[in-house]
């Protein structure tokens, strides 16, 4: 796993070839802590390759899917998964707009507008089953706070880079008692993006990474361990929208339950930064690991910043 700088790989939208893969993660949770959200959108699987390792003949970009888990007070509300032929996922460019679509679900980088467009739409005849949501990830940030260290070969790896912090503003709409009921979204969260290649995904052992958003602190870290190779390591912190601490060297302490071997908490540390998370509520498990919502602790310069936050972990193992 390698960590990517170049802004404009991440608005690069549905272009894997076979034996390659591209895979968005969307995470939110509004202003009072009461709605949360996540989803997932791909065009190609890493966890499926060709047989004979050949990706001439990998069918791994047959795979289209779209994740979404909607979360009211802890409490699961809405979930979406959808799996697509290769055949129903497209491309569309229209109005300087790239737009991803799977169905009636859609992503795209508005860019002259600077903002991020989600779409979730499913039509059912059933009314209690429609849901339809719209949300607009805005950054924070006038330019990326990614640091600039780009590493220029990186087409046979596997990449990962974070969106900045994003203001995000939606629209949920559902039906209950055969009456439409729109619920407003306003809140924050990050835009991740994983790409590369499926064969290079199998020499990862596994990858963790969290985040919390708050108006005034906010927090994202991914590690990897490849077979064989060392970690990678990168987590950045951020105060008031800008970037405070930008960091690829600390540890990490890992704690498990005793009977499922699932991950319990987690505890970073550095010379002036110590984080704690604490898994409360298993959102998904499945093909890509395990995913939480999870409280954060926090201490810069050893005083408390952040205490008793909610945000998201995942953790993925490949065996």
């Amino acid at each position: 796993m390698k960590f990517d700088s170049d802004i404009e790989k991440f608005n690069n939208s549905g272009r894997s070839k076979p034996g390659e893969f591209e895979m968005w993660y969307f995470d939110a949770i509004d202003n009072d802590d009461d709605y949360y959200f996540t989803a997932r959108i791909y065009y190609g699987n890493p966890e499926k390759v060709s047989s004979n390792g050949n990706p001439n003949s990998d069918n791994s970009h047959n795979y289209c899917r779209f994740r979404f888990f909607l979360y009211y007070q802890n409490r699961l509300i809405y979930d979406a998964i959808y799996d697509y032929k290769k055949e129903e996922f497209r491309i569309e460019e229209s109005d300087g707009l790239v737009k991803m679509i799977l169905d009636k679900n859609s992503f795209c980088h508005d860019k002259e507008n600077d903002k991020y467009l989600l779409n979730i739409n499913y039509s059912s005849a059933e009314l209690e089953s429609k849901f339809k949501a719209e949300f607009e990830f805005k950054p924070l940030l006038k330019k990326s706070s990614i640091n600039k260290k780009t590493d220029h070969n990186l087409e046979k790896e596997v990449c990962w880079m974070p969106s900045p912090l994003c203001h995000v503003s939606g629209k949920i709409k559902v039906y209950r008692d055969y009456k439409r009921v729109k619920t407003i979204f306003d809140g924050k969260g990050y835009i991740d993006k994983t790409w590369g290649s499926t064969n290079s995904f199998n020499k990862i052992s596994y990858s963790n990474w969290g985040k919390f958003i708050r108006d005034d602190y906010s927090f994202i870290f991914f590690v990897s361990e490849s077979k064989g190779e060392n970690k990678f390591m990168k987590l950045q912190i951020f105060k008031d929208n800008l970037l405070l601490l930008e960091k690829e060297d600390f540890k990490l302490l890992t704690k498990k339950t005793f009977f499922t071997n699932k991950i319990k908490s987690i505890e970073i540390e550095s010379n002036d930064l110590k984080v704690i998370l604490k898994n409360e509520i298993n959102i998904e498990s499945g093909e890509f690991g395990d995913k939480y919502i999870s409280k954060f602790e926090m201490y810069h310069d050893e005083k408390k910043v952040i205490d008793n936050v909610y945000g998201f972990f995942q953790n993925v193992v490949n065996n």
